[in-house]
């Protein structure tokens, strides 16, 4: 190998390794991950993609990802949708309450009309954080946020987390 081909491995191995050490309690989807491998012979596998890789032994700890990040909600009614995407099966939702209404909240699958996965009311000054589904993940896909107020404006945050467990 050439020495600046050489440099830059043994750099970006040790960049990878420091950020795997420091950031694998908080490890997101986008994060950098190891496996410290097993023998000399096995150098470090390091993945810097968005995916959570399980095959050949291979797994990434802990990983969960925003997929809607506190998002201002306002009006009588609002729709939001978010993708589960493989292997990120469990849902945590944020939903404050800063309006002087009671806010119907709906999950559903597939569309806005589509199977209710989940339903909850959130009163006025409540904050509800939820895991969804702590029974079982969800299927890869579509979902959508229906929430909905009664006669007065809604007004709070909105916020969805998809997880590979339920430690989020």
């Amino acid at each position: 190998m050439k020495s600046t081909i050489k440099r830059l491995l043994v750099t970006s191995l040790s960049a990878a390794s420091i950020l795997a050490v420091t950031s694998s309690a908080f490890a997101d989807d986008n994060s950098t991950a190891a496996n410290p491998g097993t023998s000399d012979s096995n150098p470090p596998i390091i993945q810097l993609g968005d995916e959570n890789i399980t095959d050949g032994g291979i797994v990434t700890p802990f990983s969960s990802t925003p997929v809607i990040d506190n998002r201002p909600i306002s009006g009588h009614d609002y729709e939001a949708s978010f993708y589960i995407k493989p292997n990120f099966g469990y849902v945590r939702l944020y939903l404050k309450n800063t309006g002087p209404d009671t806010i119907n909240l709906s999950v559903n699958q597939g569309s806005t009309s589509g199977p209710l996965k989940y339903f909850a009311k959130v009163y006025p000054g409540q904050t509800f954080n939820e895991i969804l589904n702590p029974k079982g993940a969800w299927a890869v896909g579509d979902f959508y946020v229906s929430l909905a107020s009664g006669s007065l404006p809604m007004s709070g945050q909105l916020g969805v987390r998809i997880s590979t467990d339920l430690n989020f």
